[in-house]
């Protein structure tokens, strides 16, 4: 076989190289009429477009809104709760973190101050044997015979609601807050005697101790007291049957302190203070005894003002339809 020459090489590459160019360009062209052939037809084919409403600054700027889920439950003191969670637009979480009002509570307690009773027939509503009891009640009951002294009641009662609203369990329970439906200062009309009226829930009180009466305990209840308002000194050299628990206390606080944190510490001092009164006064004093003595409580309040009552006054405790003296 004859071998080419180098001018036939070079003019085969040459009509090669030119049939490609050819070909690429009829290429383009083919493409590009096939473009604008399209783009045509869109155009012609394509409804106008219908205008919408740019969308107001204030839908785009307002932050997503999201709302726990409305929770109802009872506090164990017959509190009502309502809760709920709701979230807003915030900055970058590092400058929330730092922020105290980021990530909070708003506690707001909505109480109903209750209306004294005045009139028979709303003091008939709760005791109803009232007015057989004490058949002179209807002449003294009336509506400027309640005295001041009931609203001071519940001054008191939403004064340290407010004072323990960040610690809803030392919260008043729904029972101790309406416990008491009115106070009236009752006057005779024609002796002119005085008489102070409680219409209220009563608690049995089993507070109080005295070593020289009663020698041995008789504390049971979880909330009972050695100590009453009504004290006189001892009459003899036989020890507080309560004092023994209260001097063991105080070893356990003072045990405690010498490895309490520094706040633990100052919790501490203040009890150790209060152990060693009690202490103190229960080796000198002795104390009326719920269980043995007849008395009757009333807040401290009531103790002073015109319609005070006082130690030493006649009373009388009435339930259903028996009177207690």
């Amino acid at each position: 076989m004859r071998k080419l020459g180098l001018g036939t090489l070079r003019r085969i590459v040459l009509l090669i190289f030119f049939a490609l160019f050819v070909a690429i360009t009829l290429r383009w062209i083919s493409l590009e009429r096939w473009r604008w052939t399209m783009t045509r037809a869109e155009e012609i084919e394509a409804p106008s477009p219908t205008p919408t409403a740019a969308p107001s600054a204030s839908a785009t700027t307002r932050p997503p809104t999201l709302s726990g889920k409305f929770d109802l439950s009872r506090l164990f003191n017959g509190i009502t709760l309502r809760s709920e969670v709701e979230t807003a637009a915030g900055a970058a979480a590092s400058e929330e973190r730092v922020d105290p009002m980021s990530y909070a509570i708003d506690l707001k307690l909505q109480v109903r101050v209750p209306t004294p009773n005045r009139t028979m027939d709303e003091l008939g509503k709760v005791s109803p044997d009232l007015g057989k009891l004490l058949p002179g009640l209807a002449t003294m009951a009336k509506a400027e015979a309640v005295s001041p002294l009931f609203a001071q009641l519940y001054e008191t009662k939403v004064r340290e609601l407010r004072e323990n609203l960040s610690r809803l369990d030392l919260l008043l329970s729904r029972h101790n807050f309406y416990d008491c439906q009115t106070v009236l200062a009752l006057r005779h009309p024609e002796s002119k005697r005085r008489a102070l009226l409680f219409q209220a829930d009563m608690d049995v009180d089993a507070d109080g101790s005295d070593g020289d009466r009663v020698p041995a305990g008789n504390g049971v209840s979880p909330t009972f007291k050695p100590f009453t308002s009504f004290r006189w000194g001892k009459k003899s050299n036989r020890p507080n049957p309560y004092l023994p628990g209260i001097e063991d206390r105080l070893r356990r606080v003072e045990l405690e302190q010498k490895t309490a944190t520094p706040e633990r510490k100052r919790d501490l001092k203040n009890a150790v203070t209060e152990l060693r009164d009690e202490i103190a006064a229960m080796k000198k004093y002795s104390y009326f005894i719920g269980a043995y003595d007849p008395f009757i409580v009333v807040p401290a309040s009531f103790t002073k003002g015109s319609d005070a009552a006082h130690v030493g006054d006649y009373a009388v405790v009435i339930a259903g339809s028996t009177i207690y003296p």
